[in-house]
C-alpha cells in the first residue's frame, strides 16, 4: 500500500479540472471523457431521493447544502457511511490520475478515498482525507499497467457531519517520480500479458471478444481450450463464462458439458444443450452448415454479422417453426408463442439485468441493455 500525494489549492466555487487537464498529452481518450473520469462530479443527478451515478455501499447519502443552499452536494449519515463509482479508465488512458474533491469534514467524522483497481474487492490504496470547510483537496496516484478499471469509493466513518461538494478525477501528467500502485494477481477475464499476472496462473487469447478497455487482447482464464479437454474434468468442458464485471471480458471456464441455453454465448459446441455453439452463440443449426429439414433457411434471430449475432435457427421471423423447435423469438414460431425467459443483452453481447451491467461505450455512461428475444427458447 503506498500513500498519495497531497495538494491543497484555493478555489472559486465549481472549479473546472478542464483547466487543469488542459495541455495534458491526452485530452480525448477511449475510456474517458476528454479525460474525465469519473461521472456526476457536482452530485446534480438524483433518481428521487437517491444518487443516480454514485451507489451507496454504506449507510445512508442524501442531498445536503454547501457553500450555498442553493448548491446541493451529498453529506454521508452515519457512523460508517460509503458512497462508490466504477469507472473505465484502463492502462490504454493513462497511469496517472488526479483526484480532486471539496468537502465540509468535521473533527469528529474521518473521511477516507478508498482505490479498488479491477473492482476485485481488494483495496489497494485507502488515503485520509483531511479535515476541512470546503476546501479542495487533491491527490496524485500513479498505478503499474495493465489494469481495466477502477472502482473509487468515499467512505466516512464517526459521528460528525461529512459533506461533499464536488468529486471528480481526470487523467494527469503530474506523477513522474510517484510509486506505483502494484496491484496483485489479476481476476479471469482482467487483461494480461502472461500467467504470471493472474490469480489462476493462466493467461489466453480472449474466449469471445476481450472488454473495451482490454489492452492485450488476452484474459486471465479458468481453463485452456489448447489443452486436451481443455484441463477440465470429466463431464465438463473448457467452455465460456460470462463476465464478472461491466469492465472485465468473458472468458474460458470449465463448465457443464451442454448447460448452456439457446441464445447464451459460447466457444463450443460441448457446452450447448443443442449441440450447436454457432458464431459465438448456442444455436438451433449453423448458417454455413447443413440445410434445415423444414425447408427453412437457417440465420440468426437478431442482429447481423457486422455485430453480435443472436442464436441461429431455422427460418427465423418466418413462422414457420413447430411446436417444440428452437426458437429466438415469438415470430420464429407458427404459434406465435416462443417459450423461455427473456434474453437482455449490452452491445457485446453480455447478458445483463440493466446499463450497470453493460461496458462503457460512449463518454462515462454504460452502453444500453436491451431487450433482444428469448433465452432457451422452443415454440409452443
Amino acid at each position: 500500500m503506498t500513500t498519495m500525494t497531497t495538494m491543497t489549492t484555493m478555489m472559486i466555487k465549481r472549479f473546472s479540472m478542464a483547466t487543469l487537464a488542459a495541455g495534458l498529452a491526452s485530452a480525448s481518450l477511449g475510456a474517458t471523457d476528454c479525460g474525465a473520469i469519473t461521472r456526476d462530479a457536482n452530485f446534480d443527478l438524483w433518481c428521487g431521493e437517491g444518487l443516480c451515478v454514485w451507489k451507496v455501499v454504506r449507510g445512508e447519502a442524501r442531498r445536503a447544502p454547501t457553500w450555498h443552499a442553493s448548491d446541493a452536494g451529498v453529506e454521508l449519515v452515519g457512523d460508517d457511511a460509503a458512497i462508490s463509482q466504477l469507472t473505465p479508465v484502463n492502462s490504454n488512458d493513462t497511469h496517472c490520475i488526479r483526484f480532486d474533491l471539496v468537502a465540509d469534514i468535521e473533527e469528529n467524522a474521518e473521511a477516507f478515498l478508498l482505490t479498488d483497481v479491477e473492482n476485485d474487492g481488494v483495496i489497494d490504496q485507502r488515503d485520509r482525507i483531511p479535515t476541512s470547510r470546503f476546501k479542495p483537496v487533491s491527490f496524485l496516484m500513479a498505478i503499474k499497467p495493465p489494469f481495466d478499471g477502477i472502482r473509487f469509493e468515499i467512505a466516512k466513518r464517526g459521528p460528525g457531519r461529512a459533506v461533499f461538494a464536488q468529486i471528480e478525477a481526470h487523467v494527469s501528467g503530474e506523477c513522474e517520480g510517484l510509486p506505483m500502485i502494484e496491484i496483485g494477481p489479476r481476476p479471469n477475464g482482467a487483461a494480461c500479458e502472461t500467467g504470471g499476472d493472474c490469480l489462476s496462473e493462466l493467461c489466453t487469447a480472449a474466449a469471445i471478444a476481450p472488454a473495451p478497455g482490454n489492452v492485450t487482447g488476452k484474459v486471465c482464464a479458468a481453463c485452456d481450450r489448447g489443452a486436451p479437454g481443455g484441463a477440465c474434468v470429466a463431464g465438463e468442458v473448457c467452455g465460456y463464462a460470462d463476465p464478472r464485471s461491466p469492465i472485465l471480458a468473458g472468458f474460458s471456464s470449465c463448465v457443464p458439458a451442454a448447460s448452456r441455453e439457446l441464445a447464451e454465448q459460447c466457444v463450443v459446441d460441448g457446452e450447448c444443450a443443442s449441440g450447436v455453439c454457432d458464431h459465438g452463440v448456442c444455436s438451433g443449426c449453423r448458417v454455413d452448415g447443413p440445410a434445415c429439414a423444414n425447408g427453412q433457411t437457417c440465420l440468426w434471430a437478431w442482429g447481423e454479422p457486422a455485430t453480435h449475432l443472436g442464436p441461429s435457427v431455422c427460418g427465423p421471423g418466418a413462422g414457420a417453426l413447430a411446436a417444440g423447435e428452437p426458437c429466438g423469438t415469438h415470430a420464429d414460431c407458427a404459434s406465435g408463442t416462443c417459450r423461455g425467459p427473456e434474453r437482455k443483452e449490452c452491445s457485446d453481447g453480455r447478458p445483463c439485468a440493466s446499463p450497470a451491467n453493460c461496458p462503457v461505450t460512449s463518454g462515462l455512461a454504460p452502453g444500453a441493455c436491451t431487450s433482444v428475444g428469448i433465452q432457451g427458447g422452443t415454440c409452443q
